[in-house]
């Protein structure tokens, strides 16, 4: 990957830690909850991301001038039609699933499409693991985090009665 792929990178990775942190910003304090608050898993793991991405960043740009002229032929139009645009959509549809069916399915099916788009193929690839790595994602969480999700307009379930026992249990 040349110096300016880099860069470019790297510059779309800070616009988007940069827009997760505002919207974790909007992440609530639970006023009767004890332990970790909900806001404070995210904004650590932004923090961790933002200092990644500068260092990506910086060194990017001192690659990129010091480089003289592309190198490789490109196909920045191939790889905009068959990469960026699918996962765009993805990430489109991703969106708009959430406010039908909240979460999990949402989250079950972007992740079988994201792997489909990657090559991934067979039934492990395209439902087991996007199923375990959904319903993991879903516990950590709205169960164990306590992140409130809004209904959805299709399916619509409370995570207090899927949560409640095992938050009462961890105590958190």
């Amino acid at each position: 990957m040349t110096a300016r792929r880099d860069l470019t990178a790297a510059i779309v990775m800070l616009i988007t830690t940069l827009i997760f942190f505002l919207a974790a910003q909007e992440i609530e304090d639970d006023p009767f909850g004890v332990g970790m608050q909900p806001y404070v898993f995210p904004l650590a793991i932004l923090y961790i991301m933002g200092a990644l991405t500068l260092i990506s960043l910086a060194g990017s740009a001192m690659r990129f001038r010091s480089e003289t002229a592309p190198s490789e032929k490109s196909n920045e139009l191939q790889i905009f039609v068959f990469w960026v645009l699918p996962m765009a959509a993805i990430a489109f549809f991703y969106l708009g699933l959430i406010n039908l069916f909240q979460y999990l399915l949402p989250t079950m099916l972007a992740l079988s499409a994201s792997l489909a788009i990657f090559g991934n193929r067979g039934i492990k690839w395209l439902i087991v693991i996007p199923v375990i790595a959904a319903i993991f994602y879903y516990v950590i969480f709205f169960g164990v985090f306590r992140l409130l999700e809004p209904t959805g307009m299709l399916l619509e379930y409370d995570n207090y009665d899927l949560f409640g026992p095992m938050q009462k249990f961890l105590r958190v």
